[in-house]
């Protein structure tokens, strides 16, 4: 969705690409069509072929961008807090998630 004016991080990552091709010259937005995805490195491109393929993005007079979105807190899932070794004192008063429900 565009790298604003923080453009320099990516591009001293990936070797060969320009800061340009992170957000197809579009500093503010990012690219607009999904063949723009093309430009990034191939460990990226599939995190920017979700915004078009899953989330629709620019579809529907562009009200994809920024949405609106319903959420809940939930119980920390016991797959982060093995490994942050951290658990919120509080984590027992909202509801468990079961993430075997989603896809």
């Amino acid at each position: 969705a565009g790298q604003g004016i923080f453009d320099s991080g990516c591009a001293a990552q990936f070797d060969g690409f320009s800061k340009e091709d992170f957000d197809c010259a579009n500093k503010y937005g990012g690219c607009n069509e999904k063949k723009g995805c093309a430009r990034l490195p191939e460990a990226l491109r599939s995190g920017c072929e979700w915004r078009y393929d899953w989330y629709h993005w620019l579809e529907g007079q562009g009200k994809t961008n920024n949405p609106y979105v319903n959420f809940r807190r939930v119980q920390c899932p016991k797959q982060i807090t093995d490994i942050s070794w951290s658990v919120p004192l509080d984590d027992h008063l909202f509801p468990a998630i079961d993430l075997d429900a989603y896809d």
